[in-house]
């Protein structure tokens, strides 16, 4: 009979020193290293995106934090018009409970510190979405009638372009974008004796009212709808993306004001992640956040050039983003707030 052996001790591959790495038996290893590299690839891009949050409160003029072209195209890439989407169709889905609704709504005005007492509604919502385009009480917003132009939406001043030669905007220091590329138009010819060309950027944060009014009166004559991405159009994102007001989604409003003056005037409505819907009440035919959008921008010029009185609700963003104001004023006129202030609908803005 043989003598009895002792077993030798299990060896698993894993733990086992002498297995070299490219053994498939530790792609455990492997999974670690690639979840980690997202990681800190997600912290990177958090912590740009902060700094670049810091500068447009502390040095608005500023543009130190731009990331680059390969940066800009790595978010194209991201499927940010279907998250849009998905979550515009989740906050107004009413087969979620109201009393889940209205805890997003109590966090909302919690984190933000909202001023509910300008709002006609202020508690029990529907949907997360009636919380986020409520209306204001019909004295929250008065329309300064000595302005001649007055802002057209809550929000902060991210730029104010006031002598505009050429036919770009400047973004931030040392980078401008197209005029034409904004606004899908050519712009009349300017004038120089008598008249200079303005455009200020406004941002609507998520404490704001979300509704866009008329800034002075006008003759609208066409809006156009232009296709794009929607990368964030906040503060932070301003300053992070370049010419990202050119490569979002956006609906473009083009007329004449209805005074003597007869001076040009193009909005910009651009959407921004998690804002891709726009309602437009002068044209309920008009559509955004397209998951499928055409390649091609859709004019629709209006004969009847419907006139907007001064402080007429305009449209609605379904979440806040921003609004981009061009156009011709005397040269006398005088702008009346800088980048980095916070305005509220129908405050004045330029006065001439």
């Amino acid at each position: 009979m043989a003598p009895l052996q002792l077993t030798p001790p299990l060896c698993f591959h894993k733990n086992h020193r002498n297995v070299r790495l490219s053994n498939p038996t530790r792609r455990w290893l492997y999974n670690r290293i690639f979840l980690g590299g997202i990681g800190a690839f997600g912290c990177y891009l958090a912590l740009r995106y902060q700094l670049a949050a810091w500068e447009a409160r502390r040095h608005p003029g500023d543009g130190n934090y731009l990331c680059s072209s390969d940066m800009v195209d790595f978010l194209l890439y991201m499927p940010l018009n279907l998250i849009s989407n998905a979550a515009g169709r989740l906050v107004e889905n009413q087969s979620v409970p109201a009393r889940v609704h209205n805890w997003f709504v109590q966090a909302a005005v919690y984190w933000h510190a909202l001023d509910m007492s300008e709002s006609e509604q202020k508690t029990n919502f529907d949907t997360f979405q009636q919380f986020y385009v409520r209306d204001w009480t019909p004295t929250a917003r008065p329309v300064d009638a000595a302005a001649s132009v007055v802002a057209p939406c809550d929000g902060q001043v991210l730029a104010v372009n006031t002598d505009v030669e050429s036919t770009s905007l400047v973004q931030v220091k040392g980078l401008t974008y197209g005029m034409r590329s904004l606004l899908q138009d050519t712009l009349p010819p300017l004038n120089k004796d008598t008249r200079r060309r303005v455009a200020v950027v406004l941002h609507m944060r998520n404490k704001d009212f979300h509704h866009v009014i008329a800034p002075l009166s006008f003759e609208c004559e066409k809006s156009v709808y232009v296709p794009g991405s929607l990368l964030p159009a906040t503060a932070a994102g301003y300053h992070w993306i370049p010419s990202v007001l050119t490569i979002n989604e956006r609906l473009v409003l083009k007329g004449t004001s209805s005074d003597k003056e007869r001076l040009p005037v193009y909005m910009a409505l651009v959407g921004s992640t998690l804002t891709g819907r726009i309602t437009l009440y002068m044209d309920k035919r008009v559509r955004t956040n397209y998951l499928n959008p055409p390649g091609y921008a859709v004019h629709l010029p209006y004969a009847s050039k419907p006139v907007v009185a001064r402080g007429e609700r305009l449209a609605t963003f379904n979440w806040g983003s921003s609004v981009v104001l061009v156009m011709d004023v005397p040269t006398r006129c005088t702008a009346l707030k800088r980048a980095g202030d916070v305005v509220k609908a129908g405050e004045a803005l330029f006065q001439f």
